[in-house]
């Protein structure tokens, strides 16, 4: 299949960056199947295997317009990470949506979301789960003495001040990746950072987070809103580290009870905690290798590519008969 993604960002992403790495990811396994893939992206991008074509500007330009209406007219699908207000080039088309602001949740029957319960919010049932490629990860079945809260410390609903906490009562080490103790002013939690073993490891990536994510006891993510997937936590999954979150958005489609806990009250956060142990991490990274890679998701992506294409020819049999025209 000849596929172009258009992508906003250039790759591969310096730092955290989750959306742009899922693309990285998508354009490797997509070239490991076999697929003819280019990428309109940003000047700089480099993907091995990939046709790379820079953006001449920013995606609504003229001057990015007639690049893609030019280089991407023989294309059997294109791919949009952002969704194109103007298609600009008359083939099938998805787009991918990674959040929750309200024009990202409403329905077009091109978009694709990345979980059931992020499709379901928006009135849709189209989705794919993010994967990863495990090669970028290391597993660890031994575990050294600290939990890993590793998301957004100035985003509230990430819930770093509830992971304070329950340091500060059970008296746990935290190891805190993603923000400073400055972030804290914004989220709550100041006072319990100062009364708590709790270790500021600020910004990571790489190795560095691999090493964090693997020989973690456990994964703390007590998000207090619809998560639309949470790749931090098939990162710790495939790392072999159990993941203690709340059953809000993509987490009841991600974590079982054999590779973690879904808790409701605080209570239920202390005595996942007190199990964890009983957690195998040969579990935890079963459950990425079986469902969440980046084969998967990009045999995923190729049956919705393929309802794109029978929409996109539907259309034009409807127009070339006279007979009106449907919804691509």
């Amino acid at each position: 299949m000849q596929i172009a993604h258009v992508s906003p960002w250039r790759l591969p992403v310096r730092g955290y960056g989750g959306s742009q790495r899922v693309l990285t990811w998508l354009v490797r396994a997509q070239v490991d199947r076999g697929d003819q893939v280019t990428v309109f992206a940003p000047p700089g991008t480099r993907l091995p295997g990939a046709r790379v074509i820079p953006l001449p500007g920013a995606l609504g330009s003229k001057e990015t317009a007639d690049c893609l209406r030019d280089a991407a007219a023989g294309a059997d699908v294109i791919h949009w990470q952002q969704f194109p207000q103007n298609p600009i080039v008359d083939r099938p088309w998805v787009s991918t949506v990674h959040g929750n602001s309200p024009g990202e949740l409403e329905f077009h029957p091109n978009k694709i979301y990345v979980s059931r319960s992020h499709a379901k919010r928006a009135g849709s049932s189209a989705f794919v789960h993010n994967g990863l490629d495990p090669a970028e990860y290391v597993f660890r079945e031994s575990k050294d003495d600290y939990i890993l809260f590793l998301s957004k410390v100035s985003r509230k609903s990430k819930g770093v001040d509830t992971a304070l906490r329950l340091a500060h009562e059970l008296g746990f080490r935290l190891v805190v990746a993603g923000g400073s103790r400055w972030d804290l002013l914004k989220t709550g939690g100041w006072w319990n950072s100062w009364r708590t073993p709790v270790e500021f490891v600020g910004e990571v990536d790489g190795a560095r987070k691999a090493e964090l994510l693997a020989n973690a006891r456990a994964l703390l993510f007590p998000i207090r809103w619809p998560e639309p997937f949470g790749l931090v936590v098939i990162e710790a999954l495939v790392s072999g580290t159990p993941v203690i979150t709340a059953p809000l958005g993509a987490m009841p489609e991600i974590v079982t009870p054999e590779v973690g806990f879904l808790c409701t009250t605080m209570e239920d956060y202390r005595r996942a905690i007190a199990r964890v142990e009983g957690i195998s991490p040969f579990a935890c990274r079963q459950r990425v290798l079986q469902a969440f890679t980046h084969h998967h998701m990009a045999a995923a992506y190729e049956q919705h590519y393929f309802h794109a294409i029978a929409r996109w020819r539907e259309q034009a049999s409807r127009q070339s008969n006279g007979t009106g025209v449907v919804a691509r």
